[in-house]
């Protein structure tokens, strides 16, 4: 393994260089794609627009359930027989429902690419949705959404969502509830997956050991069926995102906390400055502001971060941490005080020249592997990044200087657009 990811590095490690085709099937489908002989495996990342975001009302989990059935059967194998006959091809194929999109990843041992493409057609395109398969997720599903409910983080996660992005459909649990899951029919299931996978709302990414001709025919087989759609699933913006804090009671130790504020979407100019600053306050692990303020520091927490949640029309900054009932509301207070000084003071060189530092090297874990390769090929198109932006990504983070940087944090980091999601039994102040 140490060999592969090495060979890789090796290979891409000047990115000037990095070349992909843009190819079309006879169809119109287009796919970026990296031929790479060095290891006999083809991978395919593909994504629909949708995902949870186009759930039917009251029937909210309809997207989670229907990806969770379409390795459960096709028309002409059983749900066991499917699986083992992905077993002996040594294929991977796996389906999630997102906020905004539906992802899929597909991996198949070059030698046995026909068939194991001729199983991938038969998954996306043909699924069984058996009611006794049905009936059997469902009680997973369920039961899943009741362990839920019992857990501190996931717990603090869903009511975050819920009261943050407020009648945002981004509020709704992508899982749905107990009531939703029973009343979605196989009727639904049917329409609901010719609804979720249409061409012009699916973007693809290959990468591996599979020659042009070949991947376009495969490509063509899996997809070519699939209907246009002339609605476009892209999320819409968060007008009015939640401010100030909520409180949702749990007998518990130890509290939860999540925290989120506005930021960008993820082809937005500034994207890259917004990312550094959000490195340096919380997404940079040991060496970010918070973890060495208020964790070190002060031991108010366990652990402590932040990360950009960027879709294609809008993004937010989100963090989080747990900490003894007692502390709560003085590290909300530290955080508070953190994001109030970034905004007023910015950052340092010394800071700026650390982040970019990272971020420029760290790029290269993007292709240690086919599936890494062929999910980051994919992830520019559905963001519109711009078919040069392997060449661009470093000259745009190059280019940023403190006074590029420390206007968009005065810009975009404001304790009044803060809110705090806090689960648990804080002890009051």
């Amino acid at each position: 393994m140490r060999f592969i990811f090495l060979f890789f590095l090796l290979i891409f490690k000047n990115l000037d260089a990095f070349e992909y085709k843009n190819l079309k099937t006879n169809s119109g489908i287009e796919f970026w794609f990296v031929e790479d002989k060095s290891i006999p495996i083809v991978s395919v990342s593909f994504s629909f627009r949708g995902g949870s975001s186009i759930d039917i009302k009251d029937k909210n989990g309809i997207s989670n359930l229907m990806t969770s059935l379409l390795d459960e059967g096709t028309r002409n194998l059983t749900s066991k027989q499917f699986k083992n006959e992905m077993k002996m091809n040594g294929m991977k194929l796996s389906f999630s429902s997102q906020k905004d999109k539906i992802d899929g990843v597909f991996q198949i041992i070059s030698a046995q690419a026909k068939d194991g493409f001729d199983l991938f057609y038969e998954a996306l395109n043909h699924p069984s949705f058996n009611e006794v398969d049905i009936n059997r997720v469902k009680r997973q599903v369920i039961s899943s959404i009741k362990i839920d409910e019992s857990d501190l983080s996931t717990l603090a996660s869903n009511k975050f969502n819920q009261h943050f992005f407020k009648d945002h459909v981004f509020s709704n649990n992508i899982k749905g509830s107990e009531e939703s899951i029973k009343n979605i029919t196989r009727t639904d299931l049917v329409n609901f997956h010719k609804k979720s996978f249409v061409k012009n709302n699916l973007v693809i990414g290959v990468a591996g050991n599979i020659n042009v001709n070949k991947i376009k025919k495969y490509i063509e087989l899996v997809f070519g069926e699939l209907k246009d759609n002339q609605q476009n699933y892209s999320i819409k913006q968060f007008k009015a995102l939640s401010v100030g804090q909520k409180m949702f009671e749990m007998k518990t130790p130890q509290s939860s906390v999540l925290f989120g504020h506005p930021g960008l979407e993820r082809n937005n100019e500034n994207f890259f400055a917004l990312r550094i600053a959000n490195y340096i306050l919380g997404g940079g692990g040991f060496q970010s502001r918070l973890y060495k303020n208020i964790r070190e520091k002060k031991g108010l927490v366990y652990s402590i971060y932040s990360y950009l949640l960027s879709y294609e029309n809008d993004g937010v900054i989100v963090g989080g941490f747990q900490t003894r009932n007692k502390s709560v509301f003085e590290t909300i207070e530290n955080v508070k005080n953190e994001w109030k000084k970034l905004n007023k003071r910015g950052i340092t060189k010394s800071e700026l020249d650390n982040a970019k530092a990272y971020f420029n090297g760290s790029f290269t874990r993007n292709f240690t592997s086919t599936l890494s390769i062929a999910r980051l090929l994919q992830v520019v198109q559905y963001y519109e990044l711009g078919a040069d932006y392997f060449i661009k990504r470093e000259k745009i983070i190059n280019s940023l200087n403190l006074e590029k940087v420390n206007g968009i944090i005065s810009e975009y980091f404001s304790n009044e657009k803060l809110f705090f999601m806090i689960v648990g039994e804080p002890e009051k102040k």
